[in-house]
């Protein structure tokens, strides 16, 4: 079923026929995280309301993650700015095959389509006549920016009759049809057995699995985004505008080369990292031209403390800074962005926080109050201890598959505003079903040649996808040794089997022209636009002298023999070493000896395994030895 999102593999390159550069449906680490955190403090119950009054109005412009408990009574819908292609408004509702935690619902078959997410309003108030023309409208969108829903696959919606005590369906799609826009739908509601007080409607969605038997393949899928859902009186099958001019797009991102740095590299970079504009994307959906005001303010922000407004910063070359929108127009609009994130705010010595917040301003109507949230947009840049190409949304996963790639290695380019040491990586890793894709591989840094990928600077083994609430659902895997880096590094990981590792790729950030895997023996640039969800983990304070540091290089003379081998191994390298480990092709550790030159292996049975001598000040070469008699 869930395949690729794109509907067909790529084949890069002359790495056989059997080996491929892939991107798949992923999981939500942004709900992940957001969840242990929201259920710790608040429990699995929702909070209750009285009943809801018309008209009941949501365009998912005030909320975050969860829908609004004031108007929603379940927390199953995801609410974000990323999975809507082309929205109505910021922000839309995401029903998918994730729950409320951002795990794969365990119920859902395998290849069949059933229930998955709901989105269910508060009691509302219909106790009306039908001559007061009641309408219930949304728009809708199959796919987006996420999988798309097949022909078995559907939205579903339903209104709640209070005297029978069930829900009925009263409308549905099938998917089967990629969508770049959101189609709107108008739902009279006439019958008397909706018009009573503690009416209720939801979405509901029908999802599959994939029934591929790579179970690393079998992650979220079928995505359907709601937006701009009215329930009001006085309305026809016409009633089609919408009055409101609304922001359709978050401002940023504000780096050049990344999305975040750690603080003290961007101070040493300075202000050459910083874009000199900034972008406002607005839509009026109405049919008459409004003049428009545009403005942003910036703010520090401290992870404990409320806002601290910094400074206010406008245009004033533009005059006041207006213009007028058409009738369902569109504008993006750029202006001077005058700020500069500088060591003169408040901020911890390791991190920084700032807020950007971007407003338009229409009028003051009445009938258009309840739109407000949607005039307003608020971009997050952070300065963290690591180097990030993607903003922590994962629309996708990437991997290698296939037969030949059980070695294959990826490595994702990273250059260095300073010199600094490289502690570890930030890997987020999407969960499938099952854990599938839970298969060990070497977290591996390489050195640059000449663009690509060169010698190997250190490599462990025994590292496996782990899932954490974390760094927004990220996983820290330390390095063996931390390491001194400067300029131009590769971080990545070698494969231990020809399963997929599903690593996370936000599709609305481009850093392919940084990815680079080898299948055969050569690097290649991966093709796939989208930027991989790793992060290299920097230290602050070097112990001595960066220049008196030296880079842990792997040796190249070590060597084990004989290979094939039956019952013993001779270890020959150039330097002292403390002990050596063997690790099966699993990558499980299953011996480790000394510092003996002569290792009995009988007692492991025949297969692959990879031996690795260690020690306190030099990182080995990691051996591939078959062992078989």
């Amino acid at each position: 079923m869930k395949r690729l999102v794109l509907a067909f593999f790529f084949v890069v390159c002359a790495i056989g026929v059997f080996s491929q550069e892939v991107i798949i449906d992923c999981g939500n680490p942004a709900l992940s995280d957001y969840s242990a955190r929201y259920f710790e403090k608040y429990g699995d119950k929702v909070a209750t309301s009285d009943t809801l009054e018309l008209p009941f109005f949501d365009d998912f412009s005030s909320s975050y993650i969860y829908p609004d408990s004031s108007k929603w009574s379940d927390n199953y819908a995801y609410i974000n700015n990323s999975c809507g292609k082309n929205p109505i408004s910021i922000g839309v509702a995401t029903l998918d095959a994730l729950d409320q935690y951002g795990r794969i619902y365990a119920s859902l078959p395998i290849g069949m389509s059933d229930v998955a997410d709901y989105l269910t309003s508060k009691p509302i108030n219909l106790q009306r006549s039908a001559s007061d023309s009641i309408y219930l409208s949304f728009f809708y969108q199959c796919g987006g920016y996420g999988n798309m829903p097949e022909y078995r696959d559907s939205l579903v919606l339903q209104f709640y009759s209070v005297d029978d005590d069930e829900w009925r369906s009263v409308w549905r799609v099938a998917g089967g049809e990629l969508m770049s826009d959101f189609q709107q739908v108008l739902v009279p509601i006439v019958d008397s057995v909706w018009l009573k007080k503690g009416f209720r409607f939801r979405f509901l969605n029908y999802v599959s699995i994939s029934s591929n038997y790579e179970p690393s393949w079998q992650s979220n899928v079928d995505q359907w985004n709601l937006d701009f859902i009215i329930l009001d009186t006085n309305r026809s099958y016409v009633d089609t505008i919408i009055e409101d001019v609304t922001m359709i797009k978050n401002v940023g991102p504000f780096l050049k080369d990344y999305i975040t740095v750690p603080w003290k590299h961007f101070l040493h970079k300075g202000r050459e990292a910083v874009y000199d504009s900034i972008t406002f994307s607005y839509a009026n959906l109405q049919d008459a031209t409004h003049n428009i005001n545009r403005q942003y303010d910036v703010y520090n922000a401290d992870e404990t403390t409320s806002l601290i407004p910094v400074q206010a910063y406008f245009d004033y070359h533009c005059g006041d800074d207006s213009e007028n929108i058409n009738a369902n127009e569109e504008i993006s609009y750029t202006k001077k962005f005058c700020y500069f994130f500088n060591e003169n705010s408040y901020q911890a010595d390791d991190s920084a926080k700032f807020i950007i917040r971007a407003n338009i301003k229409t009028d003051v109507a009445q009938a258009r109050e309840y739109y407000r949230w949607n005039d307003t947009v608020r971009y997050y840049q952070n300065f963290k201890n690591y180097y990030a190409y993607d903003d922590g949304s994962a629309e996708k996963g990437y991997g290698l598959t296939g037969q030949g790639t059980a070695n294959a290695s990826l490595a994702y380019k990273f250059n260095t505003y300073m010199t600094d040491t490289l502690y570890g990586v930030y890997i987020y890793f999407n969960r499938t079903q099952g854990d599938g894709n839970v298969k060990y591989f070497y977290l591996t840094v390489w050195e640059d040649n000449n663009g690509i990928p060169g010698d190997t600077i250190v490599s462990r083994l025994g590292v496996r996808p782990l899932f954490s609430n974390r760094i927004n659902g990220y996983v820290y895997y330390p390095l063996d040794t931390a390491i001194v880096v400067s300029g131009t590094f590769y971080v990545g990981w070698i494969k231990t089997t020809n399963d997929m590792l599903n690593c996370g790729l936000d599709m609305e950030n481009d850093a392919h022209d940084k990815i680079f895997y080898n299948v055969s023996g050569s690097w290649a640039n991966s093709i796939i636009s989208g930027a991989l969800m790793i992060r290299p983990v920097f230290g602050y304070e070097l112990m001595q002298d960066a220049a008196d540091v030296p880079i842990r290089r792997v040796s190249t003379s070590c060597s084990v023999f004989p290979n094939p081998a039956s019952d013993e191994i001779n270890i020959d390298v150039n330097a002292d070493f403390s002990g050596v480990m063997i690790y099966d092709s699993l990558g499980r550790l299953v011996m480790q000896s000394g510092n003996e030159s002569v290792i009995n292996v009988s007692a492991l049975p025949d297969g692959t395994y990879f031996v690795k001598p260690y020690s306190e000040s030099k990182v080995f070469e990691t051996v591939k030895v078959l062992i078989m008699r």
